[in-house]
């Protein structure tokens, strides 16, 4: 154990915070949206990776926000890592999870050659920030509690169906009561900043943490990501052209200040205990691939078609009006380009994909932690099947493993041909279900092996 730290006595738990700079240089491409293809030229807010560790007795237990979208399963192991290296904290101990801001570098399910210095870089640069934490660590008390920000997040395929909105927050203070740190849950996609601009920037939760580090001087506010795979920010679902926010920085700041109110205000009245327990947990899931009606060839066929009639997109930025709602309907092609329909047909008869679902407890919070991008109903049933330690749902976490779907969706677009599930207009509510590489169990085996994890917790 690292010799910097005070001697831990008996029945008190330890933590400290800490966050770094991750900004990507400029002049490189911004990706995350297909139809931003240009660079970076400024930086509206700094990227950030903010940490919190945690220790008792012989266990450190750290928590980590990236405020970039994802990254590959070799980069997420190079930062584990060099985070074991640094501060002999195991892999198992690292809840690593991506705010999943898209407008970050483009990493996320592969690493383009331009990238390959910057994640390096950015390894150290985690690495680092949790040793800072770690070595800041101070005897603390940790609380935790709960509350809800309404009317602002939709379900994006079905935006007349309640949402979970639910804000949990984490308070750590020390003993003389000044804020360590506040860890908010919450489920949005990170997409309220949009692709008409080639600046860097933190999205709203960027937005969010600067704002209660603002009013906490002294204090790292650390978002985490929860099931937002079908949320989307403001009214933004699925075939809506009337909107009235339109991706602007202006509409970030607002969300994410509304998301840093609520969350203070939750942290007011958090009791928090100078002796908490620590303990991680995991078990695998089997999850089995999306099947689909059509054949490899006529996936193939149905491809090169729409490729000739349809034409490439090729531009710097998001056209006027765009956004994340309509941008599908206006370009088909890249949206409707049958891409995505060969992807499925090639590999539906692969294995089932083995992924580690994983838990974690601090205190008398229990989180369920999830690579990929968890449907909001999922994580609303993880939520559900505790309700004495009702539990935060942590998706985004680790490597990116694509969408986890519910299965209604799933049913509703079964028999559709490869001929008609690419026309935007009719089926663009589907992404996520249509794009997820998982069939319609595969939903419920994991929610199934989440709550046996977390129940493994609730008697440690």
């Amino acid at each position: 154990m690292p010799e910097f730290l005070p001697d831990e006595s008996s029945g008190r738990t330890f933590a400290g915070a800490a966050k770094a700079v991750i900004t990507p240089p400029v002049g490189y491409p911004m990706g995350n949206w297909g139809l931003r293809q240009g660079v970076a030229r400024g930086v509206h807010r700094d990227i950030h990776v903010r940490a919190v560790v945690f220790r008792r007795g012989e266990m450190d237990l750290t928590i980590i926000s990236l405020e970039i979208a994802g990254l590959t399963v070799e980069t997420v192991g190079a930062i584990k890592a060099k985070i074991f290296q640094v501060a002999a904290i195991p892999s198992a101990n690292v809840l690593l999870n991506f705010t999943h801001n898209h407008t970050s570098p483009d990493t996320i399910t592969s690493l383009p050659a331009e990238w390959t210095t910057w994640t390096a870089w950015l390894a150290d640069q985690v690495a680092g920030c949790v040793f800072n934490a770690l070595n800041q660590a101070v005897p603390a008390k940790v609380g935790a509690g709960s509350g809800s920000l309404d009317d602002w997040t939709v379900n994006r395929q079905y935006p007349d169906r309640p949402i979970d909105t639910e804000v949990g927050v984490m308070a750590v203070d020390d003993d003389a009561g000044r804020p360590l740190v506040r860890l908010v849950n919450f489920a949005c996609h990170g997409v309220a900043d949009g692709g008409q601009y080639l600046e860097w920037s933190g999205d709203f939760a960027g937005e969010m943490s600067a704002f209660i580090e603002s009013m906490l001087p002294g204090s790292v506010a650390i978002y985490i990501q929860g099931a937002a795979g079908d949320i989307h920010p403001f009214d933004w679902w699925f075939g809506n052209t009337a909107s009235e926010h339109l991706h602007s920085h202006e509409d970030t700041a607002l969300f994410g200040r509304a998301l840093a109110i609520a969350a203070l205000s939750v942290a007011k009245n958090i009791t928090a205990k100078s002796d908490v327990r620590l303990n991680v947990a995991s078990a695998p899931v089997q999850l089995p691939r999306h099947r689909v009606n059509w054949s490899l060839s006529d996936a193939l066929a149905n491809r090169e078609r729409l490729r000739k009639s349809l034409g490439t997109y090729t531009g710097e930025t998001w056209l006027d009006g765009t956004t994340t709602a309509n941008a599908a309907e206006y370009h088909p092609e890249l949206y409707g380009a049958g891409n995505n329909e060969v992807n499925l047909a090639r590999n539906e008869d692969q294995p089932a994909v083995v992924v580690e679902v994983r838990g974690f407890r601090i205190g008398d919070t229990l989180i369920s932690a999830h690579a990929g991008e968890l449907f909001n109903e999922l994580g609303a049933e993880i939520k559900a099947a505790l309700p004495n330690d009702r539990p935060w749902v942590a998706s985004y976490c680790d490597d990116y493993i694509g969408y986890i779907s519910t299965r209604q969706p799933h049913e509703e677009i079964a028999d559709v041909p490869v001929t008609e599930i690419v026309r935007m207009k009719k089926y663009r509510r589907y992404y996520g279900t249509t794009t997820s590489p998982y069939g319609p169990e595969a939903g419920e085996a994991l929610v199934a092996v989440a709550v046996d994890v977390l129940k493994s917790l609730e008697t440690d």
